[in-house]
């Protein structure tokens, strides 16, 4: 039997509508606001809490068939709204609106269940019959439930939040609130419920509600993993072209300063030795300056330091006559081309009076090959699994430090990056396969 306060009672779908807005911005601080961002929710929520409660007249008390379809229906009711407040206050797809508006009504009736679990206590009890005291135990029943869930979900929202935009999820999503509303809603309000049913059934509700939310982000985090691969994918196919491409226009250009030497040669006596020098100065900035003794790294180190003359850093290779054949061209040019383009975009983004330097070295030692890279940094650089969040690509932002990882972790080695102080060191250890 329900003691609540009779003007708790009457308003009882607004407040569940309330809370559940609650509930979801557990789920939604990560998320694209709309501008006028608090008006839309302010004005949204209390437009929903009007429009739930007329709707809620028409619930109908007891266990009956019509009774338990309008538990559902008004259920469903404050499902739709919170997405549409989603819709109204956020710039998101409707699948992304669908997953976090489930998310939220999950964490609303699992706060339900507990305040139902609490209620079986005797002072609680007392106090639930209260003006003030409904209210109280309202703030800290839900209160709890949404603040565990705010530290257990937060690696999956603040570090994801973009993978709400799924259909696959928003479907998963929706069925499984569709089956909890469903069961939920069989015996609720039964007058014949003893004590020990009532404990039963919020035991089982809370139970019911956590694998859903789990399953939800498990869902998602199996989505993303495929979305990384999917990603991963395009980036080594992306790479692997502009390798090609890199090659093909280092060779045209090496051949054509080769024959404009020539040529230049075939002028001396003809044209003064000054006017010659002037040519010969004018051509040399498209003579290869690098000379690592690994044609790869001869591409792709021309192309960086000719960036880097432009941006006025200072880039310093001391790769020595390093052996790297045993590491595959692509893999070679992956690693380097996204450690010089993190670091370049890392410098470049200093102020002009910082002092504008990288340093790059690789050493080998038997089959161990170490490459050292070092470059002045901001101080608040962010660091997410270890790994910096580099903010230059936003097309394949994170994956090209995941790519360096993959191939290090290919050559049985290891990538680590820290910064220290304003100074970013990156170190890789590659494992050569030992000769049988």
């Amino acid at each position: 039997m329900n003691f609540a306060p009779e003007w708790y009672q009457l308003a009882r779908s607004a407040i569940s509508l309330f809370q559940a807005v609650v509930g979801l911005m557990v789920f939604s601080y990560r998320l694209n606001r709309r501008q006028h961002f608090r008006m839309r929710l302010y004005l949204g929520t209390l437009g929903s809490m009007g429009v739930i409660y007329f709707v809620g007249q028409g619930y109908i008390p007891g266990t009956t068939p019509q009774a338990m379809v309008s538990h559902a229906l008004v259920a469903l009711a404050v499902y739709v709204l919170l997405i549409g407040i989603i819709l109204l206050c956020y710039d998101e797809s409707i699948w992304t609106a669908l997953f976090v508006a489930a998310s939220g009504y999950l964490a609303q009736d699992l706060g339900g269940s507990v305040k139902t679990l609490m209620r079986q206590f005797g002072f609680v009890e007392l106090m639930n019959r209260h003006q003030a005291g409904i209210l109280l135990v309202d703030i800290v029943c839900y209160g709890l439930v949404y603040a565990l869930l705010f530290l257990c979900m937060r690696p999956f929202v603040r570090n994801r939040g973009s993978n709400f935009d799924n259909r696959t999820k928003a479907v998963f999503s929706v069925v499984v609130l569709i089956l909890c509303i469903s069961m939920a809603r069989l015996t609720q309000d039964n007058p014949q419920r003893n004590s020990q049913a009532v404990i039963g059934e919020a035991i089982l509700q809370c139970v019911i509600d956590i694998l859903a939310i789990a399953l939800q982000f498990g869902v998602m985090e199996r989505a993303q993993l495929n979305t990384n691969v999917e990603t991963m994918r395009a980036l080594v196919h992306q790479q692997r072209a502009q390798y090609e491409a890199s090659k093909e226009s280092a060779q045209l250009i090496n051949e054509k300063y080769h024959d404009l030497k020539k040529l230049l040669q075939s002028f001396r006596g003809v044209v003064p030795e000054a006017q010659l020098d002037r040519l010969k100065n004018s051509i040399a900035a498209y003579e290869r300056p690098a000379d690592s003794g690994n044609e790869v790294l001869d591409v792709l180190l021309s192309e960086k330091i000719g960036i880097c003359q432009q941006r006025n850093i200072v880039l310093t290779c001391s790769l020595g006559k390093t052996d790297f054949s045993f590491v595959e061209e692509l893999d070679l040019y992956s690693l380097f081309q996204n450690a010089l383009t993190n670091a370049i975009s890392a410098v470049s983004a200093l102020p002009e009076d910082v002092e504008r330097f990288i340093t790059l070295s690789a050493h080998r030692d038997g089959n161990m090959l170490t490459i050292h890279m070092e470059n002045p940094c901001r101080e608040d650089i962010e660091f997410v699994e270890g790994l910096p969040q580099t903010q230059g690509d936003p097309d394949w932002h994170g994956f090209g430090m995941k790519s360096m990882v993959r191939i290090a972790e290919k050559y049985d080695g290891t990538l680590t990056a820290e910064r220290q102080g304003k100074l970013f060191f990156l170190d890789i250890l590659l494992l050569a396969p030992e000769e049988v």
